[in-house]
């Protein structure tokens, strides 16, 4: 059974209740371009949707003509978001500086022990030289890898923690049962267990859709 959503619920008193990207309780964003399941209450501002964007980009951009395409790699897209997802605060410990990410999410973002990535592979960002920490992921250049087959990238968890979600990289990811008490994260198009065929047919397609505005 997948975690139910859990509704954030606090004071801008309580720093626990605050969302790690804007320090503010979640609210109602100006429009969401990438992370569109949270135009209605959002952890994000658009500045940080745009960055989720541009990192999921650089990503896929040295991948080469038969492999890069803007519907690629949806679990990584729906990952990049999770700091926009108003439930974050819920999932987070701010004593460890954990997220806890739902094992079923886990199974989708490393489906096949990550042989999903074989036969394209994704870019890495480069380690900058030392004085250079505050750069941006990319900006020392990249290169281009097979997750399950590089050191450090060969396991879900070392694979989510290499590629955090944007603006989260002070937090590290940890796997959690679906059922776990304390709750976990999940995409939103992922969180309910119930739905129905049609409701998941248009979650793909209003994906499709909004992917393919960003490609243009």
């Amino acid at each position: 059974m997948l975690a139910a959503p859990l509704c954030v619920v606090g004071t801008e008193e309580d720093p626990d209740a605050l969302c790690a990207l804007t320090s503010m309780l979640p609210k109602e964003p100006r429009y969401l371009k990438f992370c569109q399941d949270y135009n209605q209450r959002a952890c994000c501002i658009p500045g940080h949707d745009m960055e989720n964007q541009l990192q999921f980009e650089f990503l896929i951009d040295g991948l080469g003509p038969g492999c890069k395409n803007p519907m690629m790699y949806p679990a990584i897209r729906y990952f990049y978001c999770l700091g926009c997802d108003p439930e974050e605060p819920t999932f987070r410990n701010t004593t460890d500086s954990t997220v806890r990410v739902c094992r079923s999410f886990v199974d989708r973002i490393w489906r096949d022990e990550g042989a999903e990535y074989d036969d394209c592979g994704v870019m890495k960002p480069n380690d900058c030289p030392d004085g250079f920490d505050d750069f941006d992921p990319y900006t020392c250049g990249d290169d281009l890898i097979i997750p399950r087959k590089t050191e450090g990238f060969d396991s879900a968890l070392n694979f989510m923690n290499k590629f955090k979600p944007p603006g989260m990289g002070d937090y590290s990811f940890v796997i959690a049962e679906d059922d776990d008490p304390d709750g976990c994260w999940t995409a939103k198009a992922f969180s309910s267990g119930a739905a129905t065929l049609s409701s998941r047919v248009a979650v793909l397609s209003s994906l499709a859709v909004s992917v393919l505005l960003l490609w243009r």
